[in-house]
């Protein structure tokens, strides 16, 4: 013993008291020589296995000796922050211990996020003990692993960075997990997030999502056995359940597959997925089984999905079934049947879940649809409550919010057996719908209604500070007057109508939306009638030979172009053709305020039966007619002072059309109708 007398001071401090409290190095060193079996060799053999034996018990017990803890928590900082280029920053107290297990507390750590914003991690405490020896074998056995109220904060700021984006500086190569080597086992036995918080943030959109009292239970007593997992929280103030199963693990280590069962609760839903999580090389995991889904509030959870509480829903359950498949970025369903109400689907659907926000498509199949059924009833006046306000012409101020449309993106492709709207039947037809960043475009293929076809795209731009539309569409064939009093409630024209018309819009309201209104397009009504006015008549009566006829202008043909400046549609080519009657027209319509002014200029052809037996040669004679007023009280009536500045600027046309008239009462109920006379 006396030779160890000059020893290094620090192993005298240090080393030698922890080995010396075993006593097994002083045994060795000065047991007895013996002769045979216990000679020279088997003493150095004895010697060499007790130092095996007690090297890992004994530098575990010395380590805290040798490096302090500062040390130890400084060099992790620097680590991590070189590895990631972000601070992990240990505030509180840090305590280590090395037998009979590997122990690690540690209070307030904190992962930093983007710069100047919040910690991407904060927890509280954090707990992590493993046991030693099964570590040396190359096995992880963790007995414990608590995060005590972490909060996760997730934001993408206003560039579209993520928070999380970390870029690691020098990445270690791949391992190959298909080698048996580090960590050949892993055993977890108490992993818990206590009292967790999970914020997400889009600057870009002002989206805030929050979860909080996350509880998380997690169990895999070895890699080839089952992982279990128990999660619950609340998420938007509803409480949600989470239980996942996966068998077993260790196939996903180095390429294979694990059976994987899913089960989510809460908010009026129940989702279950079965069936298996692959992983590939390097490649992400992937899943892919069955999924049910069973809704019995889309209320509640909508509500949660969204933070909004939608009201007054055509449907208030959902039943889903397919086969699921999907990557960390995209889920997919194929085979899709749903059911809502007694609303029937089915089809294939998607969602990429890597973007701004999130982006649905797919394709659907639907059956004949009673779409009266799922609309929303007129609400019931509230006397308490004040009207919406309005312009002076009706149209309302009440700002339209479309920023719904700017929370996630769309492409869809529905196939429509037929609609049943306020009791017209519309034929089967296919809608293609695409929605990115708020804008909608709408396309429908030609579709039968009213005897005719309709089709058209339709484009609506939910912007941060107003809306747009635009609308390009066609008809042909169309009844106009069913398909007008379904739908504008105005039953004074019918006809078969072909139209075609290219129209846009901007503005935060009705009111706005109608005094932007530009663009133009053509109308043309084929054999039929406008009801309320007999233009025929009206001539006749200015030439005095009125007779008792029906307020009807019948017509083969009547129409024109149009243009749409400001929310006002003039048209300089207004057209009727009638079997004793061709008119001619210009004008305007002013859409904001809701007046007609156009002036029309009939002109008779043929003859007209006067009074008795007597035909009247009236073929060229014209009387301009005014059409002036609101949509609801038009008047019709000649314009008389027209037609004597007609005369007076061409004397021989008017004596012309004067000769026409073979009666003397028809002469002279002309004249007095030019003049303005009373008879």
């Amino acid at each position: 013993m006396a030779r160890r007398s000059k020893t290094d001071p620090h192993e005298r401090c240090c080393i030698r008291p922890c080995f010396g409290q075993v006593g097994l190095l002083d045994w060795h060193a000065t047991r007895p020589t013996r002769s045979g079996r216990d000679g020279p060799d088997m003493r150095k053999f004895a010697f060499i296995l007790s130092l095996l034996l007690l090297l890992p018990i004994g530098a575990a017990v010395a380590l805290p000796f040798l490096v302090p803890v500062g040390a130890i928590v400084a060099e992790v900082e620097r680590q991590v922050e070189a590895a990631t280029g972000r601070a992990l920053t240990i505030k509180g107290r840090v305590d280590l211990s090395y037998f009979p297990s590997i122990a690690v507390t540690a209070d307030q750590v904190h992962f930093a996020g983007i710069r100047q914003g919040e910690d991407l991690l904060a927890v509280e405490q954090l707990a992590v003990r493993l046991r030693l020896m099964p570590l040396l074998r190359g096995k992880a056995e963790v007995e414990k692993f608590v995060l005590t109220a972490p909060v996760i904060d997730l934001t993408v700021d206003k560039q579209g960075k993520p928070n999380w984006d970390v870029s690691l500086a020098a990445a270690p190569a791949p391992a190959d997990h298909a080698s048996p080597g580090f960590m050949s086992d892993l055993s977890l036995a108490e992993v818990e997030i206590v009292d967790g918080r999970m914020r997400y943030t889009d600057a870009r959109t002002g989206m805030v999502r929050e979860a909080t009292d996350v509880d998380v239970t997690l169990s895999l007593p070895d890699l080839d056995g089952p992982l279990t997992l128990e999660a619950a929280l609340l998420l938007n103030g509803t409480p949600i359940a989470l239980d996942l199963g996966i068998e077993p693990v260790r196939p996903l280590l180095s390429g294979g597959k694990a059976g994987m069962a899913l089960r989510v609760a809460g908010a009026g839903t129940g989702l279950d997925v079965k069936g298996q999580v692959e992983r590939q090389g390097e490649a992400p995991l992937s899943l892919s089984g069955d999924l049910s889904l069973t809704v019995t509030s889309l209320a509640d959870l909508i509500k949660v999905a969204t933070g909004a509480v939608p009201s007054d829903l055509p449907v208030d359950d959902l039943t889903m079934t397919g086969k699921l498949s999907g990557t960390p970025s995209r889920l997919a369903l194929a085979g899709l049947s749903a059911k809502a109400g007694d609303l029937t689907a089915n089809g294939n659907l998607s969602v990429k879940l890597d973007g701004l926000r999130p982006a649905l498509g797919g394709s659907l199949s639907l059956p004949k649809l009673e779409l009266d059924r799922y609309l929303p009833a007129p609400a019931a006046a509230d006397p308490a409550a004040p009207a919406p306000e309005v312009g002076p012409a009706g149209w309302s101020k009440e700002r339209i919010d479309l920023s719904a449309m700017r929370s996630a993106d769309l492409d869809m492709t529905l196939q429509l057996a037929g609609l049943l709207v306020k009791g017209v039947e519309v034929g089967a037809t296919t809608l293609t719908l695409k929605l990115t960043d708020g804008r909608l475009n709408a396309g429908l293929a030609d579709t039968a209604l009213f005897g005719g076809t309709i089709g058209g795209k339709l484009t609506l731009d939910a912007g941060r500070q107003t809306n747009a539309l635009a609308v390009l569409a066609h008809a042909k064939g169309v009844q106009a007057e069913p398909l007008l009093t379904r739908f504008a409630g105005f039953d004074k024209l019918s006809g078969a109508t072909d139209a075609n018309i290219d129209i846009r819009a901007s503005g935060t309201n009705q009111q706005e939306l109608v005094g932007s209104l530009n663009g133009g397009g053509n109308v043309l009504f084929l054999n039929g009638a406008v009801k309320g006015v007999n233009l025929a008549q009206i001539v006749r009566s200015a030439i005095g030979h009125g007779s008792a006829e029906p307020p009807q202008t019948d017509f083969a043909e009547m129409g024109g172009t149009f243009t749409l400046t400001d929310g006002i549609a003039a048209t300089e080519d207004f057209h009727l053709l009638a079997p004793l009657l061709r008119v001619t027209g210009k004008g305007n319509v002013n859409l904001p305020s809701k007046r007609v002014d156009m002036r029309l200029t009939p002109k008779l052809v043929g003859s007209l039966e006067g009074q008795g037996t007597t035909r009247i040669d009236v073929d060229g004679i014209t009387v301009p007619v005014r059409v002036r007023g609101s949509f609801d009280n038009l008047s019709w009536t000649p314009d008389l002072s027209s037609s004597v500045k007609a005369a007076l600027k061409d004397p021989k046309k008017a004596q012309d059309a004067l000769e026409k008239l073979k009666t003397k009462d028809g002469a002279k109920g002309l004249l007095k109708g030019l003049l303005g006379k009373k008879q």
